[in-house]
């Protein structure tokens, strides 16, 4: 069971249930967060905070009855911004409109939904101020991409399979959070299954599905030349892992 000592708590109120279900699997995926709860609706919201001192709070801005600025009016009655910071998240476009309020009633932050919860963990440890349990890279998603469609195309990976932008996903998270790919299962494969609205296992099989088919049609030259072992002593295809770490390792060299 993971520790509370010197974790992030996350307490979120939200209305949509799978909403606060993704948030909860995500951040209980990583080592320094704990999710305290979730709430449906506002009527518990005082006292939870009050109960569990979260560090932090995702506050729905349709949250029932009446909204989410009520809710935060209240909470800034007793709790100031520098001791619990707010990030408000909006469902519509329309709620752009709601940024000025939300900034006057005191919310830390505003986010539109849909959001990468890859972000939506930045702009919480951005406001706490905490060191991420990441490698600082410098890395983005886009250069990450480009470099792997470079070698995937070489590799002849077809890249209409779902499995091809799995990977390239994987290859990119693997690079901000190395321990992942020791627990792939755990952690890895929900946290691209989330980003594209399957599940981890869907995950696991499209990836396994694109390497199969690489490594039976694909480019040999490349594939030699990337994974030598593998081709060379016949044991057949790396596995989901061994690619992604080989991948990500080739990225880190290409962009550092």
């Amino acid at each position: 069971m993971k520790s509370m000592s010197g974790a992030i708590r996350i307490l979120q109120a939200d209305a949509d249930s799978v909403f606060r279900q993704d948030v909860s699997r995500y951040f209980e995926s990583l080592e320094d967060f704990v999710y305290i709860e979730g709430l449906e609706a506002a009527d518990r919201i005082l006292d939870s905070i009050a109960e569990h001192q979260p560090n932090i709070v995702l506050l729905d801005l349709d949250l029932p009855p009446q909204g989410g600025f009520p809710v935060l009016g209240e909470i800034r009655k007793r709790w100031s911004n520098d001791t619990l910071p707010i990030i408000m998240l909006a469902r519509s476009h329309k709620a752009e409109a709601h940024l000025t309020q939300a900034v006057a009633l005191g919310a830390s932050y505003f986010i539109l939904r849909p959001v990468d919860l890859v972000v939506l963990e930045n702009r919480v440890r951005q406001l706490l101020n905490t060191t991420p349990l990441v490698i600082d890279n410098g890395l983005s998603l886009k250069q990450v991409q480009e470099i792997c469609v470079r070698y995937f195309d070489a590799m002849g990976i077809p890249p209409h399979y779902k499995g091809y932008r799995y990977l390239i996903e994987g290859i990119w998270l693997a690079s901000l959070h190395p321990t992942w790919l020791s627990s792939m299962t755990k952690k890895l494969y929900p946290a691209i299954g989330q980003r594209f609205g399957t599940s981890g296992s869907q995950v696991e099989r499209a990836m396994r599905y694109a390497l199969d088919m690489t490594w039976e049609k694909g480019v040999l030259e490349e594939l030699y030349r990337l994974f030598p072992y593998e081709v060379r002593e016949n044991k057949g295809k790396p596995t989901n892992s061994a690619f992604i770490a080989k991948m990500a390792d080739l990225v880190a060299l290409e962009a550092g």
